[in-house]
């Protein structure tokens, strides 16, 4: 008759064991007779030794002999392993000794049990100590990282805290309920809070644009600022990421700055045609003045001339009005002449005006860099590769450039035209400005040609970087009158040696570029690292 432990499933996988070490066999053997609940009778003991081992099943005086030296070798490794029940492991072994089958059942059951209850409660001090663990640290994240996020909100905050302290004194299960019910009451008002503090960004960022927008409405000349206006206008249609902040902050600083230094010049400038436009009208008035006192005089001398008869009389008021006449001749002339002077200052101020003020429009020009494309323009590139390669030589940091050319753009102009042309140009620079970080750069070199500055980026990196590149670009197709026109580029890329100055490291890129022209296009090429000595 079949034994019980052939028909009962293992409970859990047999774990790795030596096979030829019998006190191994016997111990998995008994740890299945616990966790099988199988009566430890030496007819199944055995069962489950042969099941282990692979061995047949074997007659009953053979099997009780194999039973009976499993058997030993288990009081063995108890002794040895469990002392804690050596009292019991004795009376088992005099048991199995004198073949007292019946006893050794009783016996080996009783191991069995206390064996389990040592399992358990060793499973439970492992789950006890993985729940402190557990509990510990999401008081540390109430404690530290949530509140430290919730400072703007203080109640909030102090929650957090206090719920914290609650955790970590929690040791009962109605107390770990009573901290979870004030978890979720914080979950809501935080996230209560933060969509109210979404909404508020969102409303100042519309103020904020509508202030820019009526700012540019209200100049009549915006030159000045139009630079700054259209760059923070662009901000406020993105996301506002730190980054983007930051670079925006130090831009219109610097432009700031620059025009701080030339609005001084113009308002000195200012300051003097207006002083000169004073002076032309005080002295244009002080003509006016005496013109009427000579015609007041020459009025009274003809009044006089009609009233007398005396020849001597007449005489006399003929040399007045001669005298009177040069008088007021030699004040017209001496006010004419003063009046040239003032114009000939007045005109020398305007223009130094107008030049003052088209520095400012190079300045506002310099900040909303290239017209066309947004990027770069010649003098944003230069200012950007020094302040960049002076970072890397004083951190000794890899910096990389590479050189842009559209494959087959003169063929775009001369089939779909010039605005078609400019409008792929727009599109390239688009792309590669969602695709690129954003601490690099693009710059427009001229036409289809341009350049893409990479702090902090080896050779390999700057290479995968152009490939990601242009494999995006040909995934985000430019549409041309509702048709897709596939445009890609060639690109060569190079490293910075230290020291390596700007023409000649553009210069190594662009062969670079020329070679991928030449290999087939739609590529990217690496320049060959300079020879020391030769990056200048």
């Amino acid at each position: 008759m079949p034994s019980r432990a052939q028909d009962v499933e293992m409970a859990e996988p047999t774990p790795k064991i030596n096979l030829a070490n019998p006190t191994e066999v016997a111990r998995e053997t008994l740890r299945r007779l616990a966790m099988r609940k199988i009566a430890p009778t030496p007819d199944n003991y055995q069962t489950l030794y042969d099941e282990i081992v692979g061995k047949p099943s074997v007659p009953a005086a053979a099997a009780e002999d194999g039973a009976a030296t499993a058997l030993s070798g288990l009081v063995m490794d108890l002794s040895l392993h469990h002392p804690d029940l050596a009292g019991m492991v004795d009376v088992l072994d005099d048991a199995i000794r004198k073949r007292d089958w019946a006893r050794s059942r009783k016996q080996l059951g009783a191991v069995s049990l206390q064996l389990k209850k040592q399992v358990e409660a060793a499973g439970n001090g492992q789950q006890d100590e993985n729940f402190a663990q557990v509990r510990e640290l999401l008081a540390k994240t109430l404690e530290l990282a949530l509140a430290a996020l919730l400072g703007h909100v203080p109640s909030l905050a102090e929650d957090s805290q206090r719920l914290a302290g609650e955790l970590r004194t929690a040791n009962s299960a109605a107390a770990v309920r009573e901290v979870a019910a004030g978890l979720k009451t914080l979950w809501f008002h935080v996230d209560l809070n933060a969509s109210q503090l979404l909404d508020q960004q969102d409303m100042l960022k519309r103020i904020l644009l509508l202030l820019v927008e009526n700012i540019g409405e209200l100049l009549d000349d915006d030159t000045w600022l139009r630079g700054q206006i259209d760059m923070v206008q662009e901000m406020l249609a993105g996301s506002l990421r730190v980054p983007v902040l930051q670079e925006v902050e130090k831009r219109l600083k610097e432009v700031v700055y620059k025009q701080g230094l030339v609005k001084h010049g113009l308002r000195e400038a200012t300051a003097t045609l207006k002083a000169t436009m004073t002076t032309f009208v005080s002295r244009l008035g002080d003509a006016v003045i005496t013109n009427e006192e000579f015609q007041g005089k020459l009025a009274g001398h003809i009044e006089h001339i009609s009233q007398t008869e005396d020849v001597l009389e007449l005489n006399r008021i003929l040399e007045t009005l001669l005298h009177d006449t040069r008088a007021a001749q030699t004040d017209t002339l001496r006010t004419r002449d003063q009046l040239i002077l003032e114009r000939d200052a007045a005109q020398s101020a305007e223009a130094r005006i107008r030049q003052l003020e088209g520095e400012l429009a190079q300045m506002s020009a310099l900040v909303r860099e290239d017209p066309l494309t947004h990027s770069l323009n010649r003098r944003g590139l230069d200012e950007e590769f020094v302040r960049e390669a002076a970072r890397a030589d004083r951190y000794q940091t890899p910096f990389s450039v590479a050189v842009l050319d559209i494959d087959n753009f003169k063929a775009l102009n001369d089939t779909r035209g010039h605005q078609t042309g400019d409008d792929a140009l727009v599109h390239l620079v688009k792309v590669a400005k969602e695709a690129l970080r954003v601490t690099d750069h693009i710059a427009r070199l001229g036409g289809e040609e341009f350049l893409i500055l990479m702090p902090n980026t080896g050779i390999d990196e700057a290479d995968k970087t152009v490939t990601r590149l242009q494999r995006t670009l040909t995934k985000q197709y430019f549409l041309h009158n509702n048709e897709r026109v596939l445009i890609t580029f060639s690109a060569g890329v190079a490293e910075r040696a230290a020291g390596e100055a700007q023409e000649a490291l553009v210069t190594r890129a662009d062969a670079a570029m020329y070679q991928a022209k030449q290999a087939g296009k739609n590529r990217v090429c690496r320049a060959p690292a300079t020879t020391p000595g030769t990056e200048k």
